[in-house]
């Protein structure tokens, strides 16, 4: 790896499509954390016990040692995280659902130099100043990969880009409406990031990227998680305020089990994510994981196909 002062610049033809200006670009945001840890050579790592498995393997190769804090009903963490080397250690945040920009800000006022807020689920979330940024621009962006990084310290950055020509067929299958046909190839791109050693990300994603409409995302999201609101309001469990920001989806969660909701809605070709079934979870992960449905509000679904969605929850859920 060769060292570069500063950040990789992003460079952009316009504001319309700047989603993180000013940040390291890596092949995926758990690269980005490999980075930023191996470079501050970071020896103790806090993570909340709701968090996905994905990130461990590359933690666990630098051998940092991990200590579990729990989260809150609220998804924030129970404890402050007083007393603690800011040096040989760090916290991770985690913005669930691009949902608690507000309340992370808050949080890390104590000592920002202590904190990753990870916004994986968060694109659009504002850097916190002192604290480290990490975005995954894959969850809102139909690209093959990409992770960014931003960080009050220089990062060394790799030579080798990441070769993403493969693993381009289940984002145009997904395109084409045939998700099911695609989801096969889908895992194959996801199995391909799962080398956590950092790459720069492909030029074929910083082209996608540089060609998105920022705005019409922005709007959709907005809109459509609204529209759910609305909708579940009375029955949501979680109800996290909009505020303002672009989320990953609508956490809607129940006082039930939702697996066999999923399967039903699998048999109608409606496949949901689930968040995240993880030997980790607590008590509160766990609840997450079982009992809430994650409901997709990007750019591809119009006011019809969220109509649709919407109707078919409600049936299954018997509102």
């Amino acid at each position: 790896m060769t060292a570069i002062g500063g950040y990789n610049q992003i460079t952009l033809p316009s504001l319309n499509t700047c989603f993180q200006p000013n940040v390291c670009e890596f092949q995926s945001a758990r690269a980005a954390l490999y980075a930023y840890l191996e470079a501050k050579k970071i020896e103790i790592l806090y993570i909340p016990d709701y968090i996905c498995d994905s990130i461990f393997p590359a933690i666990e190769s630098l051998k940092i040692e991990i200590k579990f804090y729990s989260v809150s009903e609220l998804l924030l963490p129970k404890q402050q995280f007083l007393n603690i080397d800011d040096v040989r250690s760090r916290v991770i945040l985690v913005n669930y659902f691009g949902l608690l920009t507000k309340p992370i800000k808050e949080f890390v006022n104590q000592n920002p130099r202590l904190f990753i807020v990870d916004n994986s689920q968060a694109l659009f979330a504002e850097h916190i100043e002192g604290t480290v940024s990490i975005y995954s621009p894959r969850k809102f962006v139909g690209i093959p990969d990409g992770g960014y990084l931003l960080s009050p310290c220089d990062i060394p950055m790799p030579n080798e880009s990441f070769d993403s020509s493969p693993y381009l067929s289940h984002l145009l299958l997904r395109a084409s409406g045939d998700v099911s046909k695609g989801y096969e190839k889908f895992l194959s791109a996801e199995r391909a990031l799962d080398s956590f050693y950092p790459k720069r990300i492909s030029q074929i994603s910083r082209y996608i990227l540089a060609s998105t409409n920022k705005e019409k995302i922005i709007h959709s999201r907005k809109s459509n998680y609204e529209y759910f609101q609305r909708k579940f309001d009375e029955v949501n469990k979680l109800n996290l305020p909009l505020n303002d920001q672009v989320p990953l989806c609508y956490p809607l969660k129940l006082d039930f089990p939702v697996n066999e909701i999923c399967e039903a809605l699998i048999k109608k070709s409606i496949f949901l994510p689930r968040y995240w079934p993880s030997k980790y979870n607590g008590k509160v992960g766990m609840g997450m994981f079982d009992k809430t449905l994650f409901l997709p509000i990007d750019e591809r679904l119009n006011y019809k196909k969220i109509q649709f969605l919407s109707n078919e929850i409600s049936k299954v859920v018997g509102i």
